[in-house]
């Protein structure tokens, strides 16, 4: 589901009262107690120590039992991401932009979260990193909420689109129909 409107409609609110890290002011929000929802936003490759090997990096944040299964559990969760055991070794440091997203990506993904809201991940992001977010949403198996202004890649992931202004929530026919009736705004 991809959240679109204008700056300041309140899209980054919204998302924010259905993660709970903002609480209503009034009305209520339900969120099922055993969801898993993980938060991917603009900054999500920072949190990476670029010193340590994406690998170290799982390993350091899932410290498992430290066998080598856990091990092998990692790796394959790595390369189930698009970083490939050739990188799955080097400093983060040495990784493009797009490799770093995969990594981060991973580490949000392997609580096996039911949800993924993104909140303008491509935000500093080339085209390359850019594509290869996509390919992990396409491939993410649970619900994604997702807030963008990158035409790109909403048309990439979207299945549903809703806009969010004059403080409601509305549903669209797709991203090409709110994309022609902004065009259409524009040319009056």
């Amino acid at each position: 589901i991809v959240l679109l409107g204008e700056n300041g409609n309140g899209k980054t609110t919204l998302v924010k009262l259905m993660t709970g890290a903002l609480q209503p002011t009034e009305g209520e929000i339900k969120r099922k107690a055993q969801a898993r929802v993980a938060i991917v936003n603009q900054h999500h490759a920072d949190q990476l120590d670029l010193t340590m090997s994406p690998l170290q990096f799982l390993m350091a944040k899932f410290p498992g039992d430290g066998s080598y299964d856990h091990e092998q559990s990692l790796r394959s969760h790595l390369h189930s991401c698009g970083v490939l055991a050739e990188m799955q070794l080097l400093p983060s440091s040495a990784l493009a932009g797009g490799q770093r997203s995969r990594v981060a990506l991973a580490a949000v993904s392997y609580t096996q979260p039911h949800v993924l809201v993104l909140d303008e991940p491509t935000n500093n992001l080339d085209l390359e990193s850019v594509a290869a977010l996509a390919d992990c949403v396409e491939r993410f198996e649970g619900g994604v909420i997702l807030v963008s202004h990158d035409q790109y890649f909403v048309g990439r992931v979207a299945k549903e689109v809703w806009t969010v202004e004059k403080g409601g929530v509305r549903k669209a026919d797709s991203f090409d129909a709110y994309r022609q009736a902004q065009l259409a705004q524009l040319a009056k």
